[in-house]
Parts: structure tokens; sequence; C-alpha cells
């Protein structure tokens, strides 16, 4: 009987492990790449992926810059410092144009994807510039006074 119990604890702790090892994948693969075919062999009969590690709270905005050029186009620059000791995925930015009492006239969100030039990942303890081209219609824009910028993983 104590040899049964002590197989089932085995047999639990071993799913118990094998559970949090899919959950933190990303990282794993990201501070361990030799468990990459480990990893990926995990996640196939679950229909996961691997991808970059995600860590919001060691993603900054470290400078932004919102400028009319001409008309209806701005210029929105901007610089991503990561602070980890490995590379993260790119977040997703939040763009808010605010009014006099930083109220939101209009809010867009950026996934990776739509920021050019934008890296798939952002290197370890390292930054990386980028650079938004925008055309607001002038729905109320005119009384934009301020913006507010953050970054999320959707």
């Amino acid at each position: 009987m104590r040899v049964s119990l002590v197989a089932v604890c085995f047999a639990l702790l071993a799913g118990l492990l094998t559970q949090w090892a899919v959950h933190h994948r990303d990282r794993l693969a990201a501070r361990y790449p030799y468990s990459v075919p480990l990893l990926a062999s995990l996640c196939q009969p679950l229909d996961c992926s691997i991808g970059p590690a995600r860590d919001i709270e060691a993603v900054a905005i470290d400078s932004s810059n919102l400028v009319r050029r001409l008309g209806n186009f701005y210029s929105f620059d901007l610089v991503l410092k990561n602070s980890a000791a490995l590379p993260l995925a790119v977040p997703a930015l939040e763009l808010s144009l605010t009014d006099t009492r930083d109220n939101v006239i209009v809010r867009r969100v950026f996934l990776p994807a739509e920021l050019p030039g934008a890296p798939e990942v952002l290197p370890a303890q390292g930054s990386v510039s980028m650079s938004l081209r925008l055309s607001i219609a002038d729905s109320g824009v005119s009384s934009m006074t301020g913006y507010r910028a953050l970054v999320f993983y959707p």
C-alpha cells in the first residue's frame, strides 16, 4: 500500500512540474535555450507555442514625444527600455490624446506587428527607438493638449 501511495505522489509531482513548465515555457526557453526541444514536445499535444518571454514590469517607456508636423499629421517617437536580464517580447502600445482636463479624446492601441521598425524582441538590458507617423482626423482633436502612452501585453 505504501509503495502505491509513494508512486501516486511521484506521479502527481511529475504532473505538477509538467504543468509549471508548460505555464512558464517562454521564460524557460529564453533562460535555458537547450530546453526548447523538450518544451516543444510538451507543447505539441497541448497546441501551445513557445514565444519570447513577457515581463511587463521590466519594460518601460524611457522617453516619448508627440510632435505636430503639418496639419493633421503627427509624429510620435518613443524609446522602450528592457531592464530584464533576458530578451522580452515587444509589448502593445496604447496612445491616448487628452484635453485640458486630462479627459481622453481619442485612444488607439498599436499591436507589436503595427509598430514600424519594431523588432520581435527587446534586447536584454537594452532599448529600442520607434517612431509612428499619425494622421488624426479633427473630430474634437483640435482641443488636444496632451497625451498618455502605456505599454501592455494583450
